[in-house]
């Protein structure tokens, strides 16, 4: 499951764009931080709370393997 952490809340909102360049790079590191721990969040789950979201262990470990940059 490619699209597990693909959510509009990690994506950079329209309204940012017209901010100024240094407020657009900071925000972009903060939800790629966010990004990186809710990977972290998957690989530390066990099988039945993966059950719950529709994910097997594999693709846990694959999410988790993306560079925090990586949507």
């Amino acid at each position: 499951m490619q699209t597990a952490l693909r959510t509009t809340a990690l994506a950079l909102p329209a309204s940012l764009t017209r901010r100024p360049l240094r407020f657009r790079v900071a925000t972009w590191l903060r939800l790629g931080w966010a990004r990186r721990r809710e990977r972290q969040y998957l690989v530390e789950m066990d099988h039945r709370m993966l059950r719950d979201i529709g994910l097997t262990r594999h693709d846990a470990r694959a999410e988790a393997r993306k560079h925090w940059w990586e949507v």
